[in-house]
């Protein structure tokens, strides 16, 4: 169980966590509040992502993602869910989320490294 406190960035918190306790597998999954996130959507047809960022006080609806290893480095990959005010949900793959008030997180870890590589042919770095 991992908490993550106002101003702080979620997946980079989480990054140096899992790279200081030698996590290279694991999922994980959190709830809370957001004051700012960038979500990004990717094309497959193009091999682009886009990206937009919401400065705004959103809800944490969900939030869901893996640990994996990739040369030799942490590789996290989250997607989320969010509401704003007016209850209306953003969602997409998470590329930063800084907490409003607490971000409360489960992270299942798991022995040994899930590595991931480049695929051409999707143009995403997948679980090899």
């Amino acid at each position: 169980m991992l908490r993550f406190d106002r101003g702080e960035e979620v997946l980079a918190c989480l990054k140096e966590f899992c790279a200081k306790e030698g996590i290279f597998a694991g999922s994980f999954s959190g709830l809370g509040a957001a004051e700012k996130i960038t979500l990004m959507h990717y094309d497959i047809d193009t091999k682009k992502y886009s990206e937009k960022t919401f400065s705004e006080k959103l809800e944490i609806a969900s939030l869901a993602g893996n640990v994996a290893c990739k040369d030799g480095e942490i590789y996290l990959h989250a997607h989320g869910v969010f509401s704003n005010p007016s209850m209306a949900a953003l969602a997409g793959h998470v590329k930063e989320l800084t907490v409003a008030a607490t971000c409360e997180m489960t992270l299942e870890t798991f022995s040994g490294k899930v590595e991931r590589e480049f695929s051409e042919g999707i143009g995403l770095n997948l679980f090899k």
